[in-house]
């Protein structure tokens, strides 16, 4: 046998070595992928380690899949009698939240009937179970007074004030204790005029924060002040929302986790609240599918279900309208479509598929579009979208859905049909990469009534598609806010505010407030900080650039906005808001408000069926069963 030359024992030892190398580069780059279908080929379970481990993704990274669910073949189950009773099962069966804050507002109502008066109130701590830093105080005057109540802050700028208007049965609102204390609240009696009648004080005292919270804050500069009394943070790992003030002091949170997106702000002063309670599998991730809305008392007014989950953003179209909801196709992609939301009914009215728009290369990929903002503006009825994944900022006709124009860096759409779209550069600078928030104001901030201007944080960051971009990008790992003015006329665009900070690669936030002239950059994913701390919040006077304050947040997060509370909505129970509607939603509230006072004046012995006056609510009670009878079979069918 012809023995092997040593040179070529060394070309054979130094060609198995490489192989070997490829094959270990391999399985360090997709071990969670071979262990994953390692474990599915033998039937084994995949342990809770590498479930915690992964956190994303199961199988090999950078898949392509070809995936599509008809989300519109709803099946629907209806009880018929009561075998289903008969059926045994370990799924927990709970309330809604709306049902749950239904029966606590009749329990108010039932102990407000109990004769506090302004010298010996009650005081409910969390009266809707997730919200531990509110309170309700209960009591009744003689005469009708207006009410303002203080919670006493550290400093006189930490104070967090509000005032109910006048009546002579009192439900006060209480948000913005600390944790952990014994706070004091200041109650003043205002009469008609406004002057202060009497007032005093009280003590509520409450208990530490969780301790996922206790050090999730720390100012780095504050100057005593802020344009916001406070400012919320919430969604990715920061699963408890909680709330600053000018210190840095948090002075509202809830114990209830929220979806990965965490909530959105509405005009009348509540949030739209992403539930934890149901999700639909997606391509990429799962989404939630149940959205509440919410007060920041903690008290639910209604539940939104989407079919296809939500994601990122969920936005009035109108203030007090229907929303405007970001969604996804399920048709090959995720992330790529808009739908709007009827604000009563929650049936879905209109929609947009980004790829019935827009055909490009990149459709081959899951998440080729990211959507991540979505805004209305209604003088020329259009929706203005951050895509992520494309680094553009497109305006689209929402009911025609023809493309206006689009904000990026020309590169990108050059010699494709969208080219012709894409805004020109008024002057020499460098553009946004896989921004988020880009809304425009309402604000003139350039003085010059032909153009809108359009804020958005920008990034900075390649994330996908990097051969295409790559080429241009400049790589400063650095953040900014950004304005540009676009005349829309002419298909120009400016760049007139930049305002670095650190460097946050995903999610993240620009708020221009024009009450104060302050520009807010949440930056929610900073990556390489020394001390591990993954937020930063600034707040900066826009004309100046001056920094103005600064914290530090422990974990990722989603946005942070501010916390705005209209306290007589909240001095409110929730059939009042319904009470004057002459709908059925409206007439459901009226009844379920005479049931609940009848029922318990009767228990409690202030009254009976003889009294006179509940002989009058029932005759409205029964008026009110006519209408639904009437709804059901016409209006032509016998009384």
């Amino acid at each position: 046998m012809k023995k092997w030359s040593k040179k070529k024992k060394i070309t054979i030892l130094l060609l198995f070595l490489v192989l070997l190398a490829l094959f270990a580069g391999l399985c360090w780059k997709k071990r969670r992928g071979i262990y994953n279908t390692y474990m599915k080929l033998t039937n084994q379970e995949i342990p809770y380690s590498v479930k915690e481990k992964r956190k994303k993704k199961y199988g090999y990274y950078g898949q392509k899949l070809n995936v599509t669910m008809d989300v519109d073949d709803t099946i629907s189950i209806q009880e018929n009698d009561d075998s289903a009773n008969d059926i045994q099962t370990e799924i927990p069966q709970t309330k809604t939240l709306v049902a749950t804050s239904y029966e606590i507002d009749q329990q108010l109502q039932a102990e407000q009937e109990n004769g506090y008066t302004w010298d010996d109130p009650m005081v409910i701590l969390n009266p809707y179970q997730i919200s531990p830093l509110t309170a309700v105080v209960l009591f009744d005057t003689e005469e009708e007074y207006g009410v303002r109540f203080t919670v006493k802050g550290k400093t006189a700028a930490a104070d967090i004030s509000g005032e109910i208007d006048a009546a002579s049965s009192h439900r006060v609102p209480i948000i913005g204790l600390y944790p952990g204390e014994d706070n004091t609240v200041v109650l003043e009696l205002l009469d008609d005029s406004g002057r202060v009648k009497d007032s005093q004080e009280i003590t509520i005292i409450t208990e530490a924060l969780p301790e996922s919270l206790t050090d999730v804050i720390e100012p780095v500069e504050t100057s005593g002040e802020s344009a916001y009394d406070l400012t919320m943070v919430y969604g990715q790992r920061t699963h408890l929302p909680f709330a600053y003030d000018c210190m840095g002091d948090i002075r509202w949170y809830m114990n209830k986790e929220t979806g990965n997106y965490g909530l959105y702000m509405l005009s009348n002063c509540r949030m739209i609240w992403q539930d934890t309670a149901g999700y639909v599998p997606n391509l990429e991730k799962p989404q939630s599918t149940n959205l509440y809305e919410l007060d920041y008392l903690g008290r639910a007014y209604n539940m939104y279900y989407l079919s296809g989950g939500s994601h990122h953003e969920v936005i009035e179209k109108e203030p007090g309208g229907n929303l405007l909801v970001l969604t996804s196709s399920m048709q090959s992609h995720c992330e790529d479509k808009v739908e709007e939301i009827d604000r009563q009914t929650g049936a879905v009215v209109n929609e947009l598929k980004l790829q019935d728009i827009i055909k490009c290369k990149y459709e081959n990929l899951v998440d080729w579009a990211h959507i991540n903002t979505v805004s209305y503006q209604p003088e020329t009825d259009t929706v203005l979208l951050s895509v992520r994944n494309l680094e553009s900022v497109i305006k689209v006709k929402w009911t025609t859905k023809e493309i206006q124009w689009i904000l990026c860096d020309p590169r990108f759409w050059e010699g494709t049909d969208y080219e012709k779209y894409v805004l020109k550069a008024d002057g020499d600078f460098i553009y946004q990469f896989q921004q988020h928030t880009a809304y425009q104001l309402e604000t003139d901030l350039d003085g010059d009534d032909q153009t809108i201007e359009v804020s958005m944080f920008d990034n900075h960051y390649v994330k996908v598609r990097k051969s295409d971009v790559l080429q241009y990008f400049d790589g400063e790992k650095e953040s900014y806010l950004l304005v540009y003015a676009v005349n829309e006329a002419e298909k120009t665009v400016k760049q007139i505010k930049k305002i670095p900070t650190v460097w946050s690669t995903i999610t993240s936030s620009a708020i221009y407030d024009a009450d104060s002239n302050h520009i807010f950059g949440m930056c929610g994913h900073v990556k390489d900080s020394e001390d591990k701390r993954r937020g930063m919040n600034y707040e900066f006077d826009y004309d100046t650039e001056e920094l103005i304050n600064q914290f530090s947040i422990k974990s990722y997060y989603y946005r942070a906005s501010e916390m705005k509370i209209d306290w007589n909505d909240y001095e409110e129970t929730i059939y009042s808001e319904f009470a004057d509607k002459n709908n059925g939603y409206g007439k459901y509230y009226q009844m379920g408000k005479i049931l609940s006072d009848t029922t318990q004046r009767i228990y409690m012995g202030t009254s009976s069926l003889d009294d006179d006056d509940v002989m009058e609510q029932l005759t409205q009670l029964e008026e009110l069963l006519r209408f639904f009878y009437r709804d059901y079979y016409g209006n032509n069918s016998k009384k």
